[in-house]
This record gives structure tokens, sequence and C-alpha cells, in this order.
């Protein structure tokens, strides 16, 4: 019976009379709760869609919010650690350079005396210099390359845990909010740890080698010093104008080359829908428009980098010749010998690198910025939509999981009078709003008990699909109250209440609310997912998600951060994991046995090109007969299959005591079901509510439950 709260019956009513609208299926991001943070993350985001250049304030911030996490996490010792032995191995290489400094000038003095002792001598000093000073050199490199790996495999695992945490994959898909997050977590993430320590040890190098080679520049001839600062100031000046169209171009590219790359990855994952459609013209002309949008802003990267090239490369050159010029007089005049010239100009050619990186490294530290602005923008998303301030929640459609002793420990306890049937899922006073605000459905309220199938059903655009979204946790937008019942035997304590906006860490029989359904509820999508493993993992997602990748027995240099990490405090109620026969019999019971004729349980395959669409949705049903879940959720989760295979999984999952509500349009659903809830598409001009709930054909319900 629907619960009317004071509200008279008159919710039946003849909902012939609705028209037809569509529904939107976007969930829209919480808004982030410190407003002026929001302000910057919005504007950022909006430099960064019209491809402007954010300012130096932004990038700052943006590269110290994606920096800093890594350095002061639980990993941040042996970070420290060895960004000092790098910086301390920077030290010695520089040292080595000066060393080396002192040796050419000897070396080439003894050349131009033609002292031939002397000669020798110096080059046996080189030689041994060069096998002391080499490995200091490539352990340097490879120090800074370890810790790279390791900061970047740190800040993977973060990003990943707080893509794939409170549905955020899911709202920046379903919204479009940033593009390719995919490639901001591969590709950026690997480029800005690297290119982060690059710059580090380039500037403590520069800063090093300012102190140790001004003073042996200044030593030689001081208005040599006073010739570099003014060219190097010159230099930069100029490059930074050059070059100052560089960023924008950057990071267009990175996204237009990730919006092609993506083009073709939905080729190949949509290659049977293509053939049959004979799509294969319009395809080549979305990927070509693609590839064009790409090939013409590389083209204006290249005309900015060739313009800038055209100064760099002199700028190069020049200093080549500069110093020599410079102190020639003084070579000539017998003040100083043919050494010198070579000494000052090895320290003129290192303090220049030092003061003109930019000119050096404008092209690098422009693709740095966009790789910053990207990675920026990325973790801004992730912060808003892990925000969840209680002003925010207050118009949000609430979920709530009570959890009660099951029904053998109150019977023994015999001081609670029981029901029959016990109730599983309420919903009060529940409004669906699109996120335009549109209304889909108006003040629903029901009760669904043990038992109690319910089918859903209404004409497409009408919310069918977006109620059961928002059972899920995935529809957000609107008002009202989900509770679920969830037997929790193993701790009889009283009733515990969790609201999903809210994560309690301290109670035991209560899950952290970030989401995800517990291990009772199972939702069946009409295309149901295939993960990427063998049969056996198809089976076992999502309930045993620690034996869906399995761990290799011997594990040696691996990381504490990309262990395989799981909530113990969501596996309560986790069912044992069944066995080898268990999973045959379970494929036999969807009539999917033929497949082990085809394929081992541990064949690896793209299950989602092998199985067709039928199998698939089979296949999704031996996963919820395993699951043994107390309600399911079916989203037309039978649409593929032929009628004689659907009653077939009808009686299997009303066999096994799974209570059930489906999503469908098939008169034959009615027979599985002993309630029926009728949605009409919402008018905005009519008081009446746009939905009933009734009993289906008792009859064929009777006999369906008797087969």
């Amino acid at each position: 019976m629907p619960m009317s709260k004071g509200r008279p019956y008159r919710r039946r009513r003849n909902l012939s009379r609705c028209p037809s609208s569509s529904a939107a299926t976007q969930t829209p991001l919480p808004p982030d709760p410190d407003k002026g943070n929001r302000e910057v993350g919005e504007e950022s985001s909006v430099v960064a869609a019209q491809g402007r250049s954010p300012d130096l304030q932004t990038l700052f911030r943006r590269f110290w919010k994606v920096a800093a996490p890594y350095w002061n996490s639980d990993d941040k010792v042996q970070a420290r650690l060895q960004l000092a032995g790098v910086f301390a191995l920077t030290l010695v290489t520089t040292g080595i350079s000066v060393g080396f400094n002192f040796l050419g000038r000897d070396f080439f003095n003894a050349l131009a005396s033609k002292d031939q002792e002397q000669f020798t001598k110096q080059l046996l000093y080189y030689l041994v210099g060069f096998a002391g000073g080499i490995p200091f050199f490539v352990l340097r490199d490879y120090a800074k390359e370890t810790l790279s790996l390791r900061w970047r495999s740190w800040m993977t695992s973060y990003y990943m845990d707080r893509y794939l945490k409170n549905q955020t994959f899911y709202k920046i898909q379903s919204q479009s909010i940033i593009d390719n997050p995919d490639q901001r977590i591969v590709d950026d993430i690997s480029s800005f740890t690297r290119t982060s320590l690059a710059f580090s040890l380039t500037l403590f190098n520069a800063a090093v080698d300012l102190i140790s080679f001004s003073n042996i520049l200044y030593g030689i001839y001081p208005p040599l010093f006073v010739l570099l600062l003014v060219y190097s100031i010159g230099g930069t000046t100029i490059s930074v104008l050059l070059g100052r169209g560089l960023v924008n171009l950057n990071f267009l590219q990175e996204k237009k080359e990730a919006d092609f790359r993506y083009g073709l990855v939905r080729v190949r994952e949509n290659a049977e829908s293509i053939a049959f459609y004979s799509g294969e013209e319009s395809e080549m002309q979305l990927l070509l428009q693609r590839f064009k949008s790409a090939y013409e802003n590389l083209t204006q990267l290249l005309m900015a980098s060739r313009n800038l090239e055209f100064f760099t490369s002199g700028y190069r050159y020049i200093i080549q010749v500069l110093p020599a010029a410079v102190v020639a007089p003084m070579y000539f005049s017998g003040k100083i010998g043919f050494g010198v010239i070579n000494q000052s100009r090895s320290a003129f050619n290192h303090i220049l690198a030092d003061f003109s990186l930019v000119v050096y490294q404008f092209q690098s530290i422009s693709a740095f910025s966009a790789v910053i602005n990207r990675l920026g923008e990325f973790d801004d998303v992730l912060d808003r939509s892990s925000s969840n301030s209680p002003s925010d929640t207050l118009e949000d459609i609430q979920i709530i999981y009570k959890y009660f002793r099951s029904s053998s420990a109150l019977e023994s306890n015999g001081s609670t009078p029981l029901e029959k049937y016990a109730t599983l899922l309420e919903i009060e006073d529940l409004t669906l709003n699109t996120p335009n605000a549109s209304t889909l459905v108006r003040d629903l309220s029901l009760m669904i008990k043990e038992k109690d199938n319910l089918l859903v059903i209404g004409p497409s655009g009408s919310g069918k699909t977006s109620l059961l979204r928002a059972l899920a946790g995935l529809w957000k937008t609107g008002t009202g109250k989900i509770t679920y019942y969830v037997k929790g035997g193993e701790y009889p304590e009283q009733l515990i209440c969790l609201d999903v906006n809210a994560p309690v860490n301290n109670a035991p029989d209560t899950y952290e609310a970030d989401g995800k359904s517990v291990s009772r509820i199972f939702f069946l999508p009409q295309r149901p997912y295939m993960v990427l493993g063998t049969l056996r993992q198809q089976l076992l997602y999502p309930t045993w998600v620690d034996d869906v990748v399995p761990m290799s027995d011997k594990q040696t240099n691996v990381l504490p951060f990309l262990s395989n990490l799981t909530n113990s405090d969501n596996t309560i109620d986790k069912p044992m994991k069944p066995t080898t026969d268990e999973l045959i019999k379970v494929l036999e019971d969807v009539r999917l046995g033929d497949l082990l004729a085809r394929f081992s349980l541990d064949s690896t395959l793209e299950w989602s090109s092998v199985l067709s669409l039928g199998e698939q949705q089979r296949l999704a049903f031996a996963r919820l007969l395993l699951s043994k879940p107390q309600l399911a959720l079916l989203d037309e989760a039978t649409s593929a299959l032929d009628e004689a295979n659907e009653v077939h999984l009808y009686q299997k999952i009303a066999a096994a005591n799974i209570t059930y509500v489906s999503v469908g349009h098939r008169s034959s659903l009615y027979d599985y079901h002993n309630r029926i809830l009728r949605i009409s598409t919402y008018d905005s001009n009519d008081e009446q509510l746009n939905w009933c709930i009734g009993a289906t054909r008792p009859n064929s319900y009777l006999k369906f439950t008797n087969l």
C-alpha cells in the first residue's frame, strides 16, 4: 500500500491523460562549500575552456595543490629521504663539474705551452676524473627517475581513489564536466612528476652553479660577468615575448590529441554496431574532423615554436665565441694563458645556462604549464565532487540504511512481535527532478517487503529508470527519503540509521556511505558491465572484489600504496566465495553451460564482444544468484532475452528468495510480479500525482510462483 502521509487515496487515477516528455539523466556535482575556492575553480575552468592562458597565481596555486599531498602523505619519510639523496648527488656532480673546469684550464695551458710531460699528467687526471665522476652523474639520474616513478605511483593511486569514490567518474562522464580524465591520470601525472623533479633539480643546480662559477668568472674578468647578466636578461625577455602563446597551444594540443584517441577507442568498442549501420564513412569523417582539429592546432604550435627557435638558436650559437672574444685581448697582451680562455668559456656557459633557463626551456615550461593546468582542473573537479556539506545535502534525496536483527534473533528473544515478511525498502515523499528542475515523479511513497516483487511501468521518459538510479544512489536531484532495511545478524544491537551523505566510521554494523550499495542490494542494468579478465572474474564481480584481480604469490618491491586496497568494513554481509563447482552450476542454471564447452573459467577474452547481449544479461543473473542479495533492482534486465529464458531466470531468483523491483515494457513481466507501479509523464498543470500502485494479475502470478 502506498504511504500517503495523510493524503487521500486520490493518487489512483487514469494515467492515460498524461502527455509524454523526455527525461534528462545527469546528476549535478555538489557545489564546493568554500565559495571562494569555488569561484577560483570556476574561473579557472572558464579560462581552460576558452583556451586562455591562466595567470601565474593560478598556475602556482594549482602546482602546489597537486604537488603537496605526496610530500605530506604516509610515504613522506621515504620520499623526503630520496629527495635529499638526489640533491646530495646533485651537489657532488656540481663539485665534479667545477673540478673539471680547473682541469680543463690546466690541460689547455699545457697544450698551448707544448709541455708534453704536463700534458700527459693532466690527461691522466682527466681520465681518472671521468672514471670517478661519471658514476655520480648516472646515479643522480637514476635516483631522480626512481623518485619520479615512486611519486607518480602514489599520485596515480591517489587520483584513481578519488576518481572512483562517490561515483565521481559517473558524474564526470554523465555531465561532460572535463575532457579525458583517463589521459590526465595516465599521461599528465607521469609528465607532471618527471618534469617537476627535473625543473626542481635544474633550479637547485642553477643556484649551486651560480655560487660556484660566478666567483671563477668574476675573478677572471669582471666585465665578462656584467655582459653575461645583460645578455641573459635580454634573452629571457625576448623569449617570453616570442613564446607567450605556447602555453595555450600546448594545452589545446593535449585536449585535441586525447579527443582523437578517444574517437578511435569508441570505434573499437562499438565495432559491431558501426558495422551493422555501415557507418564506416560517417566514422571516417568524424575521426578526420577530430584529427584535422589536432593538425590545425599543431600547425600553429609548430609555427610559434619556429619563431621562438629563430631566436634561441642564435642565442645559443653566439655564446660559442662571445666569451673568447671578450677575453681575447687579455690573452694577446699576455695577461692570461690560453687555458684561461677555455675556463672562462666553460664558466660563462654554466652561468648563462643558469640565467637562461627560460630561454632554453621555454617550450618545456609552456608544455609543463599546460600539464599543471589540466591536472589542477581535474583536482578541482574531484574536490567539488567529494565535498558534501550539510547545506548541500538538505535538498538532495537522502538514502538511509537501517540495520536490524535477523528474524531468528527476534524470535528467540520473543519480546518483539514479528510480521510474516520483513520490510526491505521504504520510499517516503520522493520527488525526482531533472538537473534543469523539471519534475519527473512527485511525492512517491511506498513500502516493499520480502516477496513483494514490484514492476515499474510507464511511457518512455516518464522517470522509470531515473527512479532506479535514485534507489541506487546515482540520482540525487530531488527531495525525499529512501530507507533500506538490511539484516545484520552478526550484530544484534538496536537499529542504526545512516545518512548516505554522512560517513560514519565507528559503528561496527554500518557501511561508510560513499554512494556504494551494500552487499544485500544488487543492481542489474540493461547492458551488463563486463570486466577485463577471465570468465571466473565475470561471475565473481562485483561482490568478491578481492578475487577479481588476483595478486601474485610473490610480490617483490611492491609499493604499499599499490597493493590491493579493500575496505574491510564493507565485507560484513558478503557471502562465502563460491567454489568452482558452484560457478559451473550457476552457469548451467542460467543456461550458459555451453560456454564451458568453448572456454574455461580462466579464459581471458573481451567478453563484451564475445558474448551476445542476451548472454551478457544471463551472466548478470548468474552474478545475482551467486551474491544472494535481499533486494535486486532490475532495469530492463531481460530485454534481450526470449520469453522462455525470461521466465526461467525470474523463477530462479524467486526460488532463491530474492525480492526484486523491475523496470520493463513487456506485458509478460506482469506474470512475475505481484504489484505494479504505474508512472505517467508529469503534468505541472495537473494537481493529481502521476503514479499509482495496484496489483498485477493475481492468477498469473500465483501460477508463476507455483511453477
